[in-house]
């Protein structure tokens, strides 16, 4: 798979996708008792009054004081003889007025999916579907500036990594004629106009001002709003002649090893039940992977074990199969980065990472 296949994978690969094809259904992110469904007019979000959250809306309001709880929004208690709908009853009953109610629908709705844009493993699907007149609420809300609203806010890009470049990766802008439409800022502006002169990503990094950070952000959202195009001769040169041969077992040990600290945290913080955690981490994430992550199983130490037939032959994998290996690697970790900050908040997470990053700097994990 390209890197820009994967990228749209993600939610804002995805999204920017929808646009691009003017398609207009339901996009369903995280199938299942905690779903979430967005309406797309023409590639564009649209509220839609059928698919329309109203018991999270309610709860929204109560959270950012627009409505004092307890509310009990119901016909008996409200003595309304027509309750059409709980946005209905807020506007007919006085608690907003309509123009403000609709202000807030906007926003939450956009908030409810800028949000998941910093969530770098998500389950969705679309579903094409027609929407009357009389179903839509508001539109359009635009897909674009939701896309550019979710990456800025992205604060650990490294959860991202498996979607950037190569560091030798080729990099240059694609010509267009107008970018007005997307409201870049200075920043953004500033590393574009960069790339008007291909570079590798390792140049890049050290020519933008922007920090190591803040450069690969916004090489991801370049990636996503499709402004970038990638070529990877120097890697490809590199796999032709042996120059990337990295040593899998050390590979492995190094993975392995940041896998099984992940897990001694979480086993610290929530006692035995850590050990289910992490193995329905790894097996959700491993129907994602390829298939040669069927030879790598989980041990009730929270370690991996590699089938004898897979260990034998390591390093004798063609580079293409490393460099699955080491891409499906990444994920795994990410996969339970995701899952630490599912259970425990985004603090236990941030505290992770660092603990990775301090034990690799030690030497523990290099």
């Amino acid at each position: 798979m390209s890197l820009t296949s994967l990228i749209n994978t993600t939610l804002p690969g995805f999204l920017f996708d929808l646009r691009e094809k003017n398609r207009t259904g339901v996009l369903t992110i995280n199938p299942g008792s905690y779903e979430k469904k967005f309406c797309f007019l023409n590639g564009d979000l649209v509220v839609s009054k059928k698919y329309f959250p109203e018991k999270e809306f309610v709860d929204y309001l109560i959270e950012i004081g627009q409505l004092e709880p307890p509310l009990r929004l119901n016909q008996e208690l409200i003595g309304s003889e027509i309750a059409g709908s709980v946005v209905g009853l807020i506007i007919e009953h006085g608690f907003l007025s309509a123009e403000e109610t609709f202000t807030l629908i906007k926003n939450f709705y956009i908030l409810q999916l800028t949000e998941l844009i910093s969530v770098p493993k998500l389950n969705f699907n679309f579903t094409e579907e027609n929407f009357s007149a009389e179903e839509i609420l508001l539109a359009p809300l635009s897909t674009t500036a939701i896309i550019l609203n979710g990456i800025r806010k992205i604060k650990n890009i490294e959860l991202f990594r498996v979607y950037l470049p190569a560091s030798k990766a080729i990099i240059s802008r694609k010509k267009s004629s107008d970018l007005s439409w997307l409201n870049l800022s200075a920043a953004e502006h500033y590393l574009l106009n960069l790339l008007s002169r291909p570079m590798s990503l390792e140049q890049l990094m050290q020519t933008s001002w922007l920090g190591p950070s803040e450069t690969q952000k916004t090489l991801f959202l370049f990636s996503c709003l499709h402004l970038i195009e990638l070529n990877q001769p120097q890697v490809e040169a590199g796999l032709n002649n042996n120059l990337f041969t990295p040593d899998m077992e050390y590979s492995f040990a190094f993975f392995n090893e940041k896998y099984t600290l992940i897990y001694r945290y979480l086993a610290k913080q929530l006692g035995p039940v850590a050990i289910n955690l992490m193995e329905k981490c790894y097996h959700e994430v491993q129907e994602l992977l390829d298939p040669i992550f069927q030879n790598l199983e989980i041990k009730p130490d929270g370690s991996f074990e590699l089938r004898p037939m897979l260990r034998l032959n390591l390093n004798d994998l063609s580079p293409k199969e490393k460099k699955v290996l080491l891409r499906g690697f990444d994920e795994i970790i990410l996969a339970a980065l995701l899952m630490v900050r599912k259970n425990l908040g985004s603090r236990h997470e941030e505290a992770v990472i660092r603990l990775l990053k301090k034990n690799q700097k030690n030497g523990e994990l290099s």
